[in-house]
């Protein structure tokens, strides 16, 4: 899917992550001239983000840049006023083991639960 999204805008790929180890996101970076951004996809459901690193290395969720536009299809690329807002307005759609971990891990974001780094 990465591939296709820069091929469709006039990019490329120039980093991919699949390792899910300590996360529960796969990441790509993609390249347009001089400008990038990072796609995040959520391992478990069709959920999309875009964001930059910060000097640490951690990803701050942002929107799409303005050269990249986006496919209709099966996955659903998230804004960043639905990541951004408080997730306890969403305890109704949680499962309890889902609600044991992010009381465990204090989330102060929807952003924060779909792309985490507890896993």
């Amino acid at each position: 899917m990465c591939h296709a999204l820069a091929r469709e805008n006039g990019g490329v790929v120039t980093e991919v992550d699949t390792d899910t180890a300590a996360r529960n996101f796969y990441s790509a970076k993609l390249g347009w001239y001089d400008q990038s951004v990072f796609v995040l996809q959520n391992i478990h459901y069709p959920y999309i983000a875009f964001a930059r690193r910060d000097a640490s290395g951690r990803f701050i969720l942002i929107a799409p840049p303005e050269w990249l536009q986006l496919p209709e299809g099966p996955v659903r690329f998230l804004s960043p006023s639905e990541l951004n807002q408080d997730w306890r307005g969403l305890c109704g759609e949680l499962s309890p083991e889902e609600l044991e971990q992010i009381c465990y891990w204090s989330p102060q974001t929807v952003g924060e639960i779909i792309f985490n780094t507890w896993d």
